[in-house]
């Protein structure tokens, strides 16, 4: 049976290259985003693809949105959760309030709203996968990203504590931690200050995605996935923490 999958962020970036993987496989694609013209380009030449508008943040948005698409395409198979953004700012002391709220309400509130509209049905059914994605700045907070590191943190925690309430229940869950991807998303980070970024260069977000498609492949994934040099960062951070400080702080110099 043709099974269905609602893919967030699949107006662009990574979240648009697993819509069309999943699509290009055979599945039904719920492709959902805030972004319409997006939406558009990356549903052509994909008849089993469907487009929602949606603004993951807003609750009564999101259950709407996956009621009709339970109600077009049948069950959720598979939720990824791709959807987030990010503001960066010099000085997390007179960082804008409102952009930090703003994050917090689309990277983690997105989150809790996504997985408390699929979820449940999903444990009922005693099937389906779950992955969500978070970030390497979750785990390891550098200069000038105060506030996404803090909204990132927050995804991280919500996931370890969300697997145990799953654990037993036939649903999957994973958590992608990438680190920088070459992105529109990194553009964008790039554009309102590139000096938070110590002149480092992202992964490209098919190594990502292919990452993620091999975590997905094991019988057991893992809870938390680091592609690239995440992984690495994830074990210094760990293992050597004030190692991890002094790079960094040799490396992030922000700017206004």
């Amino acid at each position: 049976m043709t099974q269905t999958a609602l893919v967030t962020g699949a107006a662009s970036g990574m979240g648009r290259i697993v819509a069309q993987r999943l699509a290009a496989a055979g599945w039904r694609v719920a492709a959902v985003d805030l972004n319409p013209d997006g939406l558009a380009e990356t549903a052509q030449r994909s008849p089993n693809m469907h487009t929602y508008t949606c603004d993951v943040s807003d609750t009564e948005q999101v259950f709407a949105v996956v009621e009709k698409v339970r109600a077009e395409l049948g069950a959720i198979d598979r939720l990824v959760h791709a959807a987030g953004m990010c503001h960066v700012h010099a000085h997390a002391l007179d960082h804008n309030v409102a952009q930090i709220k703003k994050m917090i309400d689309v990277n983690y509130i997105g989150t809790v709203n996504l997985c408390q509209a699929v979820i449940p049905a999903m444990q009922q059914a005693g099937a389906g996968t779950v992955v969500l994605f978070a970030s390497v700045a979750g785990w390891l907070p550098s200069p000038g990203m105060a506030g996404y590191s803090a909204s990132k943190f927050a995804v991280i925690g919500f996931v370890d504590s969300l697997s145990y309430e799953l654990a037993g229940s036939g649903v999957r869950l994973l958590a992608l931690c990438p680190p920088m991807v070459e992105t529109p998303f990194l553009d964008a980070v790039r554009k309102e200050n590139e000096s938070v970024l110590g002149g480092a260069d992202g992964v490209t977000p098919e190594s990502v995605v292919d990452a993620l498609e091999k975590a997905l492949a094991k019988p057991k994934n893992p809870l938390f996935v680091f592609p690239g040099p995440a992984k690495p960062q994830y074990y210094m951070r760990r293992f050597a923490p004030g190692l991890a400080r002094r790079i960094l702080a040799r490396m992030v110099k922000p700017t206004d």
